[in-house]
């Protein structure tokens, strides 16, 4: 069982979905996240993996987070990798550019009403359910 942290992000009504190399394999898209090493907590890792994932002089602390879920599964980029998913919301808005790198491919304002099937089991079945009860992923409706 493999430990990590999925880190959600909402502007708008919309969450920030990226697919990175690992998920491409299997045309998912994921959230900011990743394994916790050795020795890290998981605000600790959900630091490390902003920082690394967003980039771009992105600041972020322990304590711009909320923990939100808590669950296991498959993993999307090795269906027969089981992971322990430490899901957090992000209380800080991104205030960067968000550019791909090595590690991301594309990142997506991602919005009520668009294919989920694009989407991993972690965001599709466990956090858009439980955004919407927060009140967090919504349709935005145009004046």
């Amino acid at each position: 069982m493999k430990e990590v942290v999925g880190i959600a992000f909402f502007k708008d009504g919309k969450l920030l979905i990226s697919q990175s190399v690992k998920s491409a394999k299997n045309n998912k898209f994921t959230l900011v996240g990743g394994s916790i090493e050795e020795g890290e907590t998981i605000l600790q890792a959900a630091v490390r993996e902003c920082k690394e994932e967003i980039r771009n002089g992105f600041e972020i602390s322990e304590e711009d987070f909320e923990p939100i879920l808590d669950f296991c599964e498959h993993a999307a980029s090795d269906y027969s990798l089981m992971i322990h998913m430490h899901m957090l919301l992000a209380k800080k808005e991104i205030d960067v550019e968000l550019k791909p790198n090595e590690e991301i491919l594309k990142y997506h304002w991602f919005e009520e009403g668009e294919d989920e099937t694009i989407l991993s089991t972690s965001i599709s079945e466990h956090l858009l359910p439980e955004a919407r009860k927060m009140k967090l992923f919504y349709k935005k409706i145009e004046d």
